[in-house]
């Protein structure tokens, strides 16, 4: 499978149970995360332009006061790939490594 087939769907249900911080909504990977403060979620929003430019995959993100929501899917394939995995495993290290305490 290349990174740009969809994942079939029992490869995306175990997915989903090992990655309980996103859920899957209307054909998207979904991550709504926390922030101290807005700062922090703009730092997040920041830190993850790296990521996106280097798996050329971009989310649609929001940020609010508070939360960055993050979806993510390859429009081109309408659907999950392989690519969408890569990038949400990514932006969990981030935000683990940002908003971790101390």
């Amino acid at each position: 499978m290349t990174r740009r087939d969809l994942v079939p769907g029992a490869q995306l249900d175990e997915w989903l149970a090992h990655h309980s911080d996103w859920t899957l909504v209307e054909g998207h990977l979904v991550r709504e995360v926390n922030t101290p403060d807005y700062q922090s979620g703009a730092a997040l929003v920041h830190d993850q332009v790296a990521l996106a430019e280097g798996l050329d995959h971009h989310a649609l993100i929001t940020l609010g006061y508070r939360e960055v929501r993050v979806e993510v899917w390859t429009h081109d394939r309408g659907g999950i790939t392989q690519l969408d995995f890569e990038y949400a495993e990514g932006f969990d290290t981030l935000v683990e490594r940002s908003l971790e305490p101390g």
